[in-house]
C-alpha cells in the first residue's frame, strides 16, 4: 500500500511524495508536476544520492531532500560531502495527505 506525504526536510523546500511497497521493493514518487504527475523509483537497499539523481533525473539538492525522507522512513542512505547543496538542517515536517 502507498501513502502520500507532504515532506519539508528543513532546507526550505516542500515535497509531495508517495511512498510504499511494491512486492519486495520500496517505491518513492515525487509528484513535482503540480501534484498530477512526477518521477518514481523502485529500490531495495542502500541509496546513494548519485543513484537517486540519475534514476529520478533530479538535482543534488532535491536528491538530498528525498533521501532525508527515506532516512526518516528507516532506509540507509548516502549524502553528498561538502557544501554543493542546501543542507537539511532545520526540523523536518511530515504530514500525511489523505
Amino acid at each position: 500500500m502507498s501513502e502520500r506525504y507532504e515532506w519539508c526536510p528543513g532546507n526550505g523546500t516542500r515535497y509531495d511524495l508517495i511512498y510504499g511497497h511494491v512486492g519486495t521493493k520500496c517505491m518513492i514518487t515525487w509528484m513535482h508536476k503540480g501534484g498530477s504527475g512526477g518521477t518514481a523509483m523502485l529500490f531495495s537497499q542502500f541509496l546513494h544520492y548519485t543513484y537517486v539523481q540519475e534514476k529520478m533525473q533530479i538535482n543534488i539538492a532535491d536528491a538530498a531532500g528525498i533521501l532525508k525522507f527515506l532516512e526518516h522512513k528507516g532506509h540507509e542512505v548516502g549524502y553528498p560531502e561538502g557544501s554543493m547543496y542546501e543542507r537539511c538542517e532545520g526540523d523536518p515536517i511530515i504530514r500525511r495527505i489523505d
